[in-house]
């Protein structure tokens, strides 16, 4: 991960970073969260400010996630929007609004099924991970 910062911040110039991060904070998110959110997915400095603008207006006014939410995968900020994140929510629309689906999808459940549950016997040692126990 830190070849990841050293490369992509190397390349980009003080005023840049500064700028991405001003963006940050127009939408709410303290220094702190900002902070967090380039630790966990350095890429972010990488992308347009055109990008993670729009992004961050889906994500926070369409969607409705709210800011702990992107501090915690910030990487959704990179996906693309037009080629992935998009059409990926008007399905999601349409299979609500015709109340097919019997519950509202978790990615909390999807990560547990995925990364835990089936990892049975260190199941109990990666929920305490998870939820953060010393």
């Amino acid at each position: 991960m830190f070849v990841h910062v050293v490369s992509t911040v190397g390349g980009m110039s003080a005023e840049t970073f500064n700028r991405k991060f001003e963006l940050f904070r127009s939408f709410g998110f303290s220094e702190e969260e900002c902070m967090e959110m380039f630790r966990r997915a350095p890429v972010l400095l990488a992308v347009s400010e055109g990008k993670l603008k729009l992004g961050m207006e889906f994500f926070l006014y369409d969607v409705k996630l709210e800011r702990p939410a992107l501090v915690s995968w910030p990487t959704c900020l990179t996906y693309s929007m037009g080629e992935r994140v998009l059409p990926r929510y008007r399905v999601l629309q349409v299979l609500k609004c015709k109340r097919l689906l019997k519950k509202e999808p978790s990615l909390k459940e999807k990560f547990l099924e995925k990364f835990i549950s089936r990892f049975r016997d260190d199941a109990e040692d990666l929920l305490v991970a998870y939820k953060g126990d010393p």
